[in-house]
This record gives C-alpha cells, sequence and structure tokens, in this order.
C-alpha cells in the first residue's frame, strides 16, 4: 500500500527538529572543540573522543534525568552542564573551568546562527501549512522555540512540543496523545509524524497509533519502503 493512500485521512503533521528541520552548523563536536579552544586557549581537542564522551554523556543522563530532568528537579541548563563536564572528562578542566564552558556552550547553541535550516523546510511547510494543522514534538529544551523563530520557522506551526512545555518526552506515547490534543483531532490515527530517529521517532508515534514517516537520507533501516521519505521535499508527493 502507498504512503499517499496511507496519509489520505491526515489531520495533523508534526516534525521533529534537530536533523530534520535544524541541523549544528559543522556538528555539535566541532562547535564544542571550538568553544573550548576560544575559551581556555586549548591548542587542541580530540573532536573524535569528544563525540564518544559526548555521545556517552548523553545517553546516561538521558536515563537518569530524562527529559533534561523536567521529572528530576533539575533545570535544562544544569542538565547540559552534566554533559559537558563529561564531554570534555579527558582535557582536564577544573570543575570551575568545566561550569564556565557548560554556560559558554548552552548560551552559544541557543544562538540561530550556529544552526542551519534544511533548504527545503520552507518550501515544504508553506506548502502543507494550507492544507494541514502543523506542530512540533521534539525532544529538545526551552531553547526551541527562540531557535525556530530565528530562522523564521515558529509561524508554520500551531504548538511546541518539548519535554519542558508539556511534561512527556519521546518515546512516551503520551507526547503524541498531548499532540492530538493539542491538534483537535478525535484520534491519533489522523496524526502523523515526521522524524530522523528510528526509535524516538517513527517506532514512538506508530505505538502511540500514529502514522509516521522516517526521514532516513540511506535508507539503512529496516522499515516499509512506503514509510520513509529521503528527503522533504518528498512531502510535496504525499499531501
Amino acid at each position: 500500500m502507498s504512503s499517499k493512500i496511507l496519509l489520505k485521512n491526515i489531520q495533523l503533521l508534526t516534525f521533529d527538529v534537530h536533523n530534520v528541520l535544524l541541523t549544528v552548523r559543522k556538528g555539535a563536536p566541532y562547535q564544542y572543540a571550538r568553544l573550548a579552544k576560544e575559551c581556555f586557549k586549548i591548542s587542541s581537542v580530540d573532536e573524535t573522543k569528544l563525540q564518544t564522551n559526548f555521545i556517552q554523556a548523553f545517553r546516561q543522563f538521558n536515563q537518569i534525568h530524562p527529559g533534561y530532568g523536567v521529572n528530576t528537579n533539575i533545570t535544562s541548563r544544569q542538565w547540559w552542564n552534566l554533559v559537558v563536564e563529561y564531554a570534555f572528562k579527558d582535557a582536564q578542566l577544573t570543575s570551575e573551568q568545566s561550569q564556565k564552558l557548560g554556560r559558554i556552550i548552552y548560551d552559544e547553541f541557543a544562538r540561530g546562527d550556529l544552526w542551519v535550516k534544511n533548504p527545503q523546510a520552507d518550501r515544504v511547510l508553506n506548502y502543507l501549512k494550507p492544507k494541514k494543522l502543523l506542530g512540533v514534538i521534539s525532544n529538545f529544551d526551552e531553547r526551541l522555540e527562540s531557535l525556530l523563530e530565528q530562522h523564521q520557522l515558529r509561524d508554520y506551526f500551531q504548538f511546541i512540543l518539548t519535554p519542558r512545555t508539556c511534561g512527556f518526552y519521546k518515546p512516551q506515547k503520551e507526547i503524541f496523545d498531548h499532540a492530538a490534543k493539542q491538534g483537535n483531532i478525535r484520534t491519533n490515527e489522523y496524526l502523523c509524524h515526521i522524524g530522523d530517529d528510528l526509535k524516538l521517532d517513527y517506532l514512538a508515534a506508530r505505538n502511540a497509533n500514529c502514522q509516521a514517516l522516517l526521514l532516513n537520507k540511506n535508507n539503512e533501516n529496516s522499515v516499509d519502503k512506503s514509510h520513509v521519505i529521503k528527503q522533504l521535499d518528498d512531502l510535496l508527493n504525499l499531501f
């Protein structure tokens, strides 16, 4: 069955943001290393090791304090400070230096110029907005709305759902249920979520009885090909 047939009754489209609408310019490890060099005059930072540490830290603290600590009484800034401290654990920074770097990185990543907008985003969202309700479901923190505004993307969406705005996070079913309520649609079956993460976007949406499209440029995952798009422009032919 084609995607077009599956999606003909969709009333609400929700989008993930990271690596779908916005991408970190040159990648997070590059920016982390650049800021550390600028802040402490470090001559070189091993970006490969930094990336490995970052991934380990992100997974670890996402288990201890899921949703950036939304239910464990820490702020998102504190959450990211823990990640930064772990990511730079091999750089022999003092506690004070680590805290300072964490503050700098957090603030820098709130700036729109550290992020690149998907060049297809405006064309696709302009096309979809008159046809469907549009929303965002993202495991991002409270900086997201400002970033979308800085890239002139905010006005496309009826709502922005993040752990900090609704108390839920992907892959929890409740965040998709909340999106359906925000869109005032009768059943989750009329919601289609678009994201690039197999577990947090595609499978999470499907487990919440939503339709889902996986943005996967390389078509690497074992997902029904009719549920995969290789670029945002593919949405122009589906709705």
